[in-house]
């Protein structure tokens, strides 16, 4: 069961609450919530539309004073409070929720979303949560499995110069992701320099990359310090370096091999103490196979990979990231848009999303500018979606319709196995409903109760496992 401190509201209420794996404590006001805070342990606070005392949107503020990690969801019922979501989430919201127009489904996902951070940031060393905020680290939003499985990656290595390579499709994100190893690193108080390969020429990069001395080439007017250097006791990204061509990969790979540069031009070493983090959406190996990237650099390169999943990999964070960016382009365009709803923020974690991120910054942004009102909705979404969509959301329709007549199936296996009993007297097989449940007992017993490796081994979502363990009644003793 998962432990909620619900303010300001009554259980006949809040009928979402109701066969959902959760225990909620109800409390009148703030006050009361702040002092139950300091004195008991919740995995997560919603706080009511309205409340007494101190406003939903002040409570944030001093929740976040007492425990800058819990997970606090609000409830929203009026035009007043949509107006003020940008301030709650600036104020530490992690996310909210909208009675009329979600279902319990949708809290329990976003309660179970809370707990597995909270369980994450409650298992990492402590030293390393003061780099975390309420929707994950720096300038990355997620708090999702696959993207709580990259936080641990990158924070397994940072206290650790190691060369990265970062994996993954065009729009992930990975330029974020290479910031936040150096932000993290005890390198972040010296230069992060980014550069992008495939933006400049090639018969250019080199002098980016390394510099050039006065009269090296045509238009070479004065010395000039390359990127390497200027990245000096700190870190350079080498965004796709799988563009990069062979005669310049070998000179990064002697800067790997001997911390050494020379400048276009010049016969002078210089040395150089730099860590190298790459990036590319390119099968490397299969570039070396065809004889379009060096083996020995790749070594070089991979000695830390880490793959950055796609947007289709966690729709569930995509709220929080539409948010996100929404904050950005109010500030960018002087926009009245404050607000999403929630058929459209639904429609987006349907969407696939070919574009990941970028695609999204590109519709949000178009969005913002094509509506005169204060809110996107759906019919400001659903035009600027490529061709796809239709059937993305259809079979997002038939998987959920296909869950919903479960029950009935097991209910017709039962009937079966009644009519097996009376038709023989040897042992009937099992149910389906049976055969679910005893291997959600042996995954849970397998995994010693990690909810998160137990879904994966039964290969179904944390919400729906949480569900099946409620609705099975399976005790943790079986």
């Amino acid at each position: 069961m998962i432990s909620v401190l619900f303010v300001g509201g009554k259980e006949k209420i809040i009928p979402q609450f109701k066969n959902l794996p959760v225990k909620v404590d109800y409390v009148q006001n703030g006050m009361i919530a702040l002092n139950a805070l300091q004195t008991s342990s919740y995995e997560s606070v919603i706080i009511a539309n309205k409340l007494p005392m101190l406003t939903p949107s002040r409570l944030v503020k001093e929740v976040r004073k007492i425990n800058l990690y819990i997970p606090i969801f609000c409830f929203i019922s009026d035009d007043k409070r949509r107006s003020e979501i940008l301030k709650d989430f600036e104020n530490g919201m992690t996310f909210y929720f909208e009675p009329e127009a979600q279902t319990a489904d949708d809290l329990l996902e976003l309660v179970l979303l809370g707990k597995q951070f909270i369980d994450f940031i409650y298992d990492i060393p402590e030293i390393d949560r003061r780099f975390f905020g309420p929707q994950g680290t720096g300038k990355i939003v997620g708090i999702t499995e696959p993207m709580l499985d990259l936080y641990r990656l990158l924070f397994q290595i940072r206290k650790k110069t190691v060369t990265t390579i970062l994996y993954g499709e065009s729009g992930t994100g990975k330029n974020l992701v290479a910031e936040s190893l150096h932000q993290n690193s005890l390198r972040r108080e010296n230069p992060f320099v980014s550069v992008n390969c495939p933006a400049i020429p090639k018969e250019l990069l080199e002098s980016e990359l390394f510099g050039h001395v006065k009269g090296s080439f045509t238009g070479a007017d004065q010395d000039k310090i390359g990127k390497f250097q200027a990245a000096n006791s700190g870190t350079i990204f080498l965004d796709e370096i799988g563009d990069m061509d062979q005669g310049l990969q070998a000179k990064v790979l002697r800067v790997l091999e001997s911390s050494e540069i020379e400048k276009v031009g010049s016969n002078e070493t210089i040395k150089v103490d730099v860590r190298i983090v790459s990036a590319t959406n390119q099968n490397i190996e299969e570039m070396i196979e065809q004889n379009q990237f060096r083996q020995d650099l790749y070594h070089r390169i991979n000695v830390f990979p880490m793959t950055i999943p796609s947007l289709m990999d966690h729709p569930g964070d995509i709220p929080l990231i539409a948010y996100r960016i929404i904050d950005g382009l109010k500030k960018k365009h002087e926009s009245e848009v404050n607000y999403i709803s929630p058929g459209a923020l639904k429609l987006m974690k349907n969407y696939h999303w070919p574009g990941n991120v970028r695609e999204l910054e590109n519709i949000l942004e178009r969005a913002v500018l094509l509506t005169d009102e204060n809110v996107i909705t759906s019919g400001n979404i659903l035009p600027l979606l490529t061709k796809k969509k239709e059937e993305i959301i259809q079979e997002k329709e038939s998987e959920l319709k296909l869950d919903a007549q479960t029950d009935n199936e097991f209910e017709k296996e039962t009937l079966l196995k009644t009519k097996i009993d009376k038709r023989s007297g040897s042992t009937p097989p099992k149910t389906l409903k049976e055969i679910e449940k005893n291997a959600i007992v042996d995954a849970l017993s397998f995994t010693e109760w990690n909810m998160s490796k137990a879904a994966k081994v039964l290969g179904v979502s944390r919400m729906t496992l949480y569900r099946k363990i409620d609705s099975y009644g399976i005790q943790e003793n079986e």
